[in-house]
């Protein structure tokens, strides 16, 4: 995977790969020819991501992964992405949900 470097607000040097840029800039999700949103938090290296046909959620920390063992769904970074998709969404609805007409 190609590494590319980007200079930050503060000047330092970052190194991120092309699928981490492109996350980057497009409010945190990459959707792929599969239809499987790709999701990144801030400071994680795992890919978390969210297959749409299934409804079923994937990530790629040790824990999702010892954890399916035992039939638990969720990783802590899964629940942090469902919990800043939810914010977004809210934020989004309450555009006009109090406006009074008349």
């Amino acid at each position: 995977m190609d590494i590319f470097c980007i200079h930050t607000t503060y000047g330092c040097r970052k190194r991120l790969s092309i699928v981490d840029l492109i996350i980057k800039e497009f409010d945190g999700v990459l959707i792929d020819e599969y239809g499987w949103e790709h999701h990144k938090i801030d400071g994680k290296r795992y890919d978390i991501r969210f297959d749409r046909s299934r409804i079923e959620w994937a990530c790629d920390c040790p824990a999702f992964k010892f954890r399916r063992k035992h039939k638990i769904k969720y990783c802590k970074h899964i629940l942090e992405v469902q919990d800043i998709k939810f914010k977004q969404r809210v934020a989004q609805s309450r555009g006009r949900a109090g406006a009074r007409v008349g």
